[in-house]
């Protein structure tokens, strides 16, 4: 099946290209991928502008070009208006829900965004996606080295820009190594598909092993599982749709139980880990507990930057318990949202999960080594509300259907 059936129904006509306003439309997105990696790198907060003026720019210019007004996917729509409209209802028993409204309303915003630029991108020329590729592969090679300046020289742009908070060099690169974690995988099946093959996987590893010196942990597990769940999906096809579900499960499901065990265990004292997962294991301790005070209806939609007021008591070792937020997408989930928000977010991300499954070749692999990394970084860091956040992971799935070929004629893994 080719990857026009990622983000569109199956009885889209194929849009026809018409000269200036498609060449217009390709231009948008070879902006798109440069600029991604730069601003998630150096302003991650500006991927939710990024995103935003992408599909400002791109469904007049689509409409122009077709007439029409891109279709976006039914079950996917359906699947995240649900979700929303879950956390509206959830704002009702929040702390702030005139608050909590305004933030479902700007999720709602970014996942629309998102939704109706999946098709415009799926309706691209071949041609027009390699461009999109080739200005991907400048951005983010750009970033590279501005990452490699940053760490070997002292962080001299960053000290001069970023002046707020001196001593916390390091910090300042977190999210856009994070950034790079993600990105890396459409790089990654570009620089596959210009005839490097497995040599290509030496950028996820290489970034990898940066990733240590830069101080993030999130970013290098995502990095991690998602070079184990592309394994896995080139060893044979099924293998790949087996690892997808098995993350969605492990990490929906097992981590209240896992926060639980890792605590009982003593690793919020473990010497082998840095301190701040010391901490981040008495942070999700602490709200496993509070989810099974209120399990299926949870405290309401982002209830957990009230918890501190009900909870203002340190742990043990003195350290705060109650943060903004848990520290990870499925414990948020089922804090504010409960069983009910949980259920929802686990059969869109089964979705997701069952669209990538259809596609061929290395779009698949690359994509399913996407979706676990990513679902790796949102279980261990992150608020799952923050928008710079949604932006990135749905900025980042964009560019499967802006740079694979609509129809993969170099298969990667069996059937």
């Amino acid at each position: 099946m080719s990857l026009r059936s990622l983000g569109r129904n199956h009885d889209t006509v194929r849009p026809r290209s018409l000269g200036k306003p498609r060449a217009l439309l390709t231009a948008i997105f070879c902006a798109f991928a440069a600029l991604l990696p730069v601003v998630g790198v150096v302003a991650p907060k500006g991927t939710v502008v990024l995103l935003l003026l992408a599909a400002v720019l791109a469904i007049p210019t689509h409409w122009y070009a077709e007439r029409r007004f891109p279709v976006p996917d039914l079950r996917l729509s359906v699947a995240l208006i649900v979700l929303v409209a879950w956390c509206a209802i959830a704002s009702a028993w929040s702390d702030d829900t005139a608050r909590s409204l305004v933030l479902a309303l700007r999720i709602a915003v970014i996942l629309a965004a998102g939704m109706v630029l999946f098709p415009i991108a799926a309706s691209l020329e071949d041609a027009a996606r390699r461009r999109v590729g080739v200005w991907l592969l400048v951005g983010f090679g750009f970033s590279l080295i501005f990452i490699a300046v940053e760490a070997g020289f002292d962080y001299p742009l960053l000290r001069f820009f970023k002046t707020a908070s001196p001593g916390n060099e390091a910090f300042w690169l977190t999210r856009g190594a994070v950034a790079m974690a993600l990105i890396v995988w459409p790089v990654t099946a570009c620089v596959w598909g210009r005839g490097f093959g497995w040599k290509a996987l030496a950028i996820p590893i290489v970034l990898g092993i940066g990733s240590l010196f830069v101080e993030s942990a999130a970013a290098t597990l995502g990095l991690a599982a998602g070079v184990v769940a592309l394994l896995f999906a080139v060893s044979h096809r099924k293998a790949g749709r087996l690892v997808t579900v098995a993350a969605t499960v492990a990490a929906c499901a097992g981590m209240p139980f896992a926060a639980r065990e890792m605590h009982r265990h003593g690793w919020y004292g473990a010497d082998w880990l840095p301190s701040s997962a010391q901490h981040r294991v008495e942070i999700w301790d602490f709200y496993a507990q509070r989810i099974a005070e209120k399990p299926v209806l949870g405290w309401g939609f982002d209830a957990s930057r009230h918890m501190k007021a009900l909870y203002p008591d340190p742990s043990i070792t003195g350290r705060e318990l109650a943060a903004l937020h848990p520290h990870s997408a499925p414990l948020q989930t089922l804090l504010e949202l409960g069983a009910i928000g949980a259920a929802i977010a686990l059969a869109l991300l089964w979705l997701v999960s069952a669209r990538l499954d259809v596609l061929s070749g290395r779009t698949r692999a690359f994509g399913q080594a996407l979706f676990v990394a990513a679902l790796g970084i949102g279980s261990v860091a992150f608020g799952m509300w923050q928008n710079w956040w949604l932006a990135l992971c749905v900025s980042v799935a964009l560019l499967v259907p802006l740079t694979a070929p609509s129809a993969t004629g170099d298969p990667v893994s069996r059937r």
